[in-house]
């Protein structure tokens, strides 16, 4: 009896998903729902997902971009590359953060992060790039 039950729900589903949506309105309606008004609260609501969607791409993207210029600078001071070490020491010194930074050897990743923090990644990167080539 479930089964049934079940392929009845299903088909229901499936004829509701397949009707002109003009219907679907009409038959709202006919029951009593501000149809226009609840067209405006699921416009909003896709809005907000779709932006929600988009700043989570985002902070994926810069995140992940951080990560690459994080191990980038690691990686230059720890083989002693110069190009991307000056770069780091001119935005320490742009920042006044010289005396807290002193011994890049030392730098944890979130030092470095902190010490980015602000700049712009991509020009960041394209200069790193550049640098280590």
């Amino acid at each position: 009896m479930s089964k049934i039950k079940n392929n009845i729900d299903k088909g229901i589903t499936e004829f509701y998903l397949n009707l002109d949506v003009d219907i679907i309105k009409e038959s709202l309606k006919d029951d009593g729902v501000d149809v226009l008004h609840e067209d405006e609260k699921i416009s909003k609501f896709s809005k907000r997902i779709k932006f929600m969607n988009k700043a989570i791409i985002v902070k994926e993207k810069t995140d992940n971009l951080l990560e690459i210029i994080v191990a980038k600078f690691q990686d230059a001071i720890e083989k002693n590359i110069d190009k991307p070490i000056a770069s780091l020491k001119k935005i320490i010194e742009a920042k006044e953060l010289s005396v807290q930074f002193r011994n890049l050897d030392k730098l944890t990743e979130e030092e470095i992060k902190e010490i980015i923090k602000g700049k712009n990644l991509v020009d960041l990167m394209d200069e790193l790039d550049g640098e280590t080539d």
